[in-house]
C-alpha cells in the first residue's frame, strides 16, 4: 500500500529503506566445547585407587562395642540460662506469589518523547512483546521497531506510545547494555483500557502472533490477523510481525512495511 508522500518525503523512505531492510548477517557459530579426556581422568583415578598385591590378605579386625559416655549432667542455673538463651521461634512460611494466568501490560511510554511535531489526533499506540517495556525502543529488536517508526516519519511526533505486554507465567528478558527496571504490569484487561484512556489513539499497531491474539481475544492464525482490520474498544488496529521475527527472518520485511502503511492510512470513526 503506498503512502501520500511528497518527493521529500520518498527520498528520505528511499534512503532510509536501503539500511532498514538489508538481512542481518548470521552471527558466527560458537566453537563446540572440547570433549572430556575420558582416558586423562580414567588414569587419575587409577593412580589415586590403593594397590593390593596377590598374596595380601583382608583381615577383618573385631568390634568391641563401647558403651557411650554419658554426658556431663549441666548445673541447674546452667541448664536455666541455655534454654532462655534459645527460645524456640516460630516457623512462618512465606507465600510464594503464584505466576499470572492471564496477559500482563506495563504502562504505555512515549517512543519519541523529545518530538515537537505530530498531531494529538493522529496518535498511535503500538503493542508488542518488548524485552525491556521500561525502554522499548532498546535493543536489536527496539532499534529496528525505531527504524520502522522512522521511516513513516513518526519521530518528529511525541504522540506515538508504545506498551510492552508479557505472556502468563513467563518473566521479560533483560536486554543487553540496558539496566533493567521494575515493571509496574497490570492484567491485559485493565491496562489495555487504561492505555486507551490515557492515549487517545487514532490505530493500534499489535505485533506478534501471541500478542495479537491476546488482544483481540482470537485464535486465527497471523496471515488471517494481518489480512484485516481489526476493532479494539472502536479503534481501528492492525496486525504485523514482531521484530523479534523480523530479524530472524528478513523476507518478510516488505510485508511488515506493508502493513505499516495500511495501519497509517487508518483513522478513527468520526463521533
Amino acid at each position: 500500500m503506498a503512502l501520500n508522500l511528497d518527493t521529500r518525503q520518498r527520498a528520505m523512505l528511499q534512503e532510509m529503506g536501503i539500511t532498514l531492510w538489508m538481512p542481518h548477517p548470521p552471527a558466527a557459530p560458537s566453537p563446540a566445547a572440547p570433549a572430556p579426556q575420558r582416558e586423562a581422568v580414567a588414569a587419575v583415578a587409577v593412580q589415586e585407587a590403593p594397590a593390593v598385591t596377590p598374596h595380601q590378605t583382608a583381615v577383618t579386625a573385631p568390634v568391641v562395642a563401647t558403651p557411650p559416655t554419658p554426658a556431663p549432667a549441666l548445673p541447674a542455673v546452667a541448664a536455666a540460662v541455655t534454654s532462655a538463651a534459645a527460645p524456640a521461634l516460630p516457623v512462618v512460611a512465606t507465600p510464594a506469589s503464584p505466576p499470572s494466568d492471564e496477559w500482563q501490560i506495563a504502562p504505555a511510554v512515549q517512543a519519541f518523547p523529545n518530538a515537537t511535531g505530530g498531531n494529538a489526533q493522529d496518535a498511535w499506540l503500538v503493542i508488542w512483546e518488548a524485552p525491556n517495556p521500561s525502554a522499548p525502543l532498546e535493543g536489536d529488536t527496539g532499534k529496528l521497531l525505531h527504524n520502522m517508526l522512522r521511516a513513516l516519519w513518526l519521530h518528529h511526533s511525541p504522540h506515538v506510545w508504545i506498551a510492552g505486554m508479557q505472556r502468563p507465567g513467563h518473566e521479560a528478558l533483560p536486554v543487553a547494555g540496558v539496566p533493567a527496571q521494575p515493571v509496574a504490569w497490570r492484567s491485559l484487561s485493565q491496562g489495555l483500557a487504561a492505555h486507551l484512556q490515557q492515549t487517545q489513539p487514532a490505530r493500534i499497531l499489535v505485533l506478534g502472533m501471541q500478542a495479537a491474539r491476546a488482544v483481540l481475544g482470537s485464535e486465527e492464525a497471523l496471515g488471517r490477523l494481518r489480512a484485516q482490520v481489526h476493532q479494539v474498544q472502536q479503534i481501528p488496529a492492525v496486525v504485523s510481525y514482531d521484530p523479534a521475527y523480523l530479524l530472524r527472518s528478513p523476507h518478510a520485511k516488505p510485508a511488515a512495511w506493508a502493513d505499516l502503511c495500511r495501519a497509517h492510512a487508518l483513522r478513527p470513526p468520526s463521533h
